[in-house]
């Protein structure tokens, strides 16, 4: 187990630490100071060197609230919601692109073709994007799926 160091220790010493490289606690040591608080190591066991900074002093978070959300990720709420929407419309587009082609229901062994709306039991009404010979790329309201199709 790490223990909390407060101060950089002397070039050339080692100290242990955590290795990203190994992905594990090894001993480091340190090849020059670069400031008050960061240095040059070099883990001993992979040869590796990166720089360290001292951890910064964590101050004590508030418990939180069972059931409470959880922050957003490094992504975002708005970046889903921007891929959500795009895809929202390319579907709205393949389905007005192709309202004039009749609507084939979904079947393993029915060949489709592509630019075709296609009547699926569980995921429902989709256009069918893009064809291989025995898989078929369909946008649906909820997602892209890959489906099988041309099965003898």
């Amino acid at each position: 187990m790490t223990t909390t160091i407060t101060e950089l220790p002397p070039v050339a010493k080692s100290f242990y630490t955590l290795c990203k490289k190994c992905e594990a606690e090894r001993y480091h040591v340190v090849l020059a100071h670069t400031s008050e608080k960061s240095a040059k190591i070099k883990c001993e066991v992979c040869g590796s060197q990166k720089s360290y900074s001292l951890p910064k002093a964590s101050k004590p978070r508030a418990a939180a609230k069972p059931g409470a959300a959880k922050p957003a990720g490094r992504r975002g709420k708005n970046s889903e919601e921007s891929r959500r929407a795009a895809h929202i419309a390319e579907y709205e587009a393949l389905l007005q692109s192709n309202d004039a082609k009749p609507t084939q229901t979904y079947s393993m062994k029915a060949r489709f073709e592509a630019n075709h709306k296609l009547d699926h039991p569980k995921f429902g009404l989709g256009v069918i994007r893009a064809i291989q010979p025995e898989k078929i790329e369909v946008v649906f309201q909820d997602e892209v799926r890959s489906l099988i199709h041309n099965r003898p």
